[in-house]
């Protein structure tokens, strides 16, 4: 790109900029935005008109060099407010799309600023119409941007300076978001909660996504009779990334000025806020974590009444009641379900959510054993604490309130789902009560219940490897110590009972879901980036660290194409589900302009999540700062935990932190929300 150089100024006489032949510059009378106050330098000597005139010239010159001696400096509130350099400073010039940006010269010289205002096109635009030491500007497309600032000189001369400004969408912690901000996200997560999916549509453009339409997607993957292809195996971190990135799509269709914002849960563990206590559950963010109500339906606040859609006509995954709801999870309630107990106990015996700590462990881990920890401890608990689970014979309530893996038997009922011994009705219709429109283990599968002894029931739970999947040492004490038997526990597991949705595959339903998993893509982020500054050993080989005496990893895939009858059972054998391995395909399109309709592989995707990708549209605010760890530094927390030599195996979670006070803690903490 030319640009004039001018001296010999005669005269004060004035000429439009406009009359100044910039290569690549349109005429600016039309184009020009100013946005916010702009401080300006008055340069009266040099013969400048508030209309934003140029001095008459002689003696045009041409030069394509460009000075670096010049620095430009981007700021913005959030900035400003938390003390924090938007996104660590990882890249040069970043700035927050649809949010004022302050750009000024760091030799605090005036400068006339030009800015191309969609990216890639080389079309600068003039957007101030005299020289300003400062100028807040707002950019209105994701991408790269090239700024030019130009300087006139004493002498007269103009020194040009070309700079690139990425403004990326800008994901910020919920608690950090300005009141305004705060309310933006909520009012668009609003609107995508209630909208459906032709009525998205209408509004919002063909490509619009809906609560429906994702909520679809997510019970193809995790409610799927085969196996679960989003959850308990290495492909996990890819389709919640995935899936929360075309949320993230959605949202901004309908206010551009929002973000999937995420939650960083530790910090409730760090400030010592008990979970139930959590700004998350106010009435005007999410709702209270366990409503006041014997159906436990969100009925107060933002997300009061949230509806759970019909989906008979629009997914091949519904309950039988035709919501868009796991098969097996037939509760006929239309809207949101929260309750804070898990089998009778409460919050599934948990006093907080994961830690800090919890968190910065796994950096000493490779990708397969922290997508192992992200899948479970690191995030599971929240889901199971915010759905809960109900329902269950009330003989149960003694030990279920007791023992420390309540949530399991939620997890071994699908588990016999899956292999064909929990049966739901095919349809149920609206006036059918809850209680004639359970799931079952039918007679012709189990045999007669009236007859079964707890011998029949015992070698049932063995054959289907039930008993090989609960980790719980004093179950059978606790149930004998109460009067129950090993009849009993199957007749429960058969019975199923009712989770929250949260606690299920149908967990996008709850508006909890979308800022959930910030933390876990913030995690190997950070890993990816200390692992290229040689500050930690990450091996990135892809796969997962199995434990396959967890009830939901069971690596078992289960083929029904043979199973035609009525009671016919399907075929399990051992196997890697589809979705989690390398060159397995994601079902996400149109995630940014340049994929289209192209389909990535793990690999592909997991490449492209670049913590410094310019291609990729969105940024978090931080991530190396992390307000409850050592020094709000996830780093420092690393350090302290690697000076106490401590021996980590990812394996295990048996350490002493807040969380991890029980020698059986691992199996707990499993669960992804992927039943």
């Amino acid at each position: 790109m030319m640009y004039a150089k001018v001296s010999n100024i005669e005269n004060n006489e004035n000429v439009d900029i406009e009359d100044i032949e910039y290569v690549d510059t349109s005429a600016p009378s039309k184009r020009v935005k100013i946005l916010g106050s702009i401080s300006v330098l008055l340069v009266a000597a040099l013969g400048f008109s508030a209309r934003g005139k140029l001095p008459m010239v002689q003696n045009f010159t041409y030069f394509s060099s460009v000075s670096t001696t010049e620095t430009l400096l981007t700021t913005n509130e959030l900035e400003t407010r938390t003390g924090r350099v938007l996104n660590d400073g990882l890249f040069e010039n970043l700035v927050r799309v649809h949010s004022t940006t302050t750009l000024k010269l760091e030799s605090g010289n005036s400068a006339m600023f030009y800015i191309e205002t969609a990216p890639h096109t080389g079309e600068l635009v003039q957007v101030t119409d005299q020289p300003v030491i400062s100028l807040d500007y707002v950019f209105t497309e994701v991408g790269q941007h090239l700024v030019q600032a130009e300087v006139v000189a004493l002498d007269g001369s103009i020194s040009s300076f070309q700079y690139t400004v990425s403004s990326k969408v800008i994901r910020i912690e919920l608690r950090d978001l300005t009141e305004e901000d705060r309310i933006i996200y909520f009012e668009a997560l609003r609107a995508f909660q209630f909208t459906s999916q032709v009525d998205g549509v209408a509004a919002y453009g063909k490509k619009y996504k809906s609560l429906e339409y994702l909520l679809r997607q997510h019970l193809y993957g995790a409610a799927d009779k085969a196996c679960d292809h989003w959850h308990d195996d290495a492909g996990m971190i890819n389709h919640h990334v995935g899936i929360t990135w075309l949320f993230e799509q959605s949202l901004r269709k309908i206010d551009p000025r929002t973000a999937s914002h995420y939650w960083d849960y530790t910090r409730e563990s760090g400030r010592n806020i008990d979970w139930y206590d959590s700004d998350i559950f106010n009435d005007d963010w999410f709702g209270d974590n366990s409503p006041n109500n014997p159906l436990h339906v969100v009925d107060k606040g933002r997300f009061a009444y949230s509806p759970v859609f019909k989906g008979i006509d629009f997914s091949d995954i519904v309950n039988p009641y035709g919501l868009l709801r796991s098969p097996w999870n037939t509760n006929p309630t239309p809207y949101v379900l929260r309750y804070n107990k898990t089998f009778y106990n409460l919050a599934d015996s948990e006093n907080n959510f994961p830690s800090c700590n919890n968190f910065a462990k796994y950096m000493k881990s490779t990708l397969a054993e922290t997508v192992f920890g992200l899948n479970g401890a690191l995030h599971g608990p929240v889901h199971i604490m915010i759905g809960g689970h109900w329902g269950s014979a009330k003989k149960w309530e003694t030990v279920g309130s007791t023992i420390s893996l309540s949530d399991k038997f939620l997890l071994l009922s699908k588990w016999l789902w899956r292999q064909g011994f929990v049966r739901t009705p095919d349809s149920c219709s609206e006036d059918t009560p809850h209680s004639e429109c359970m799931p079952t283990c039918p007679e012709g599968i189990v045999g007669d219940w009236d007859s079964m002894t707890p011998d029949d029931a015992y070698s049932i739970l063995v054959n289907t490897g039930v008993l090989d999947l609960q980790p719980e040492v004093g179950l059978h004490k606790s149930m004998v110590n109460n009067g129950l038997d090993w009849r009993d526990l199957l007749q429960e597991l058969c019975h199923v009972g009712s989770p929250g949705d949260a606690y299920s595959s149908a967990a996008p339903q709850d508006p909890t879901f979308w800022p959930l998993h910030g933390n876990a893509e913030r995690l190997i982020s950070v890993m990816r980036i200390y692992k290229n500054r040689g500050i930690i050993d990450f091996d990135e080989t892809w796969g997962y660290a199995h434990i396959h005496s967890l009830p939901s990893d069971t690596g078992m895939i289960c083929d029904w194409s043979e199973a035609t009858g009525t009671l016919d059972m399907p075929t399990c054998t051992k196997g890697v589900c589809s979705g989690h391995k390398e060159d397995d395909l994601l079902p996400f399109t149109d995630l940014y302009e340049k994929q289209g309709s192209t389909l990535y592989t793990n690999a592909e995707f997991y490449a492209l999540l670049d913590p410094l990708s310019h291609e990729l549209p969105y940024a978090f605010d931080t991530l190396f700062y992390w307000e409850a760890c050592e020094k709000n530094n996830i780093l420092e927390e690393y350090k302290y935990l690697s000076d106490k030599n401590s021996k980590y195996d990812p394996t295990r979670h048996d350490d002493d932190d807040d969380n991890d006070d029980s020698s059986s803690s691992l199996f707990k903490w499993f669960f992804s929300g992927g039943m």
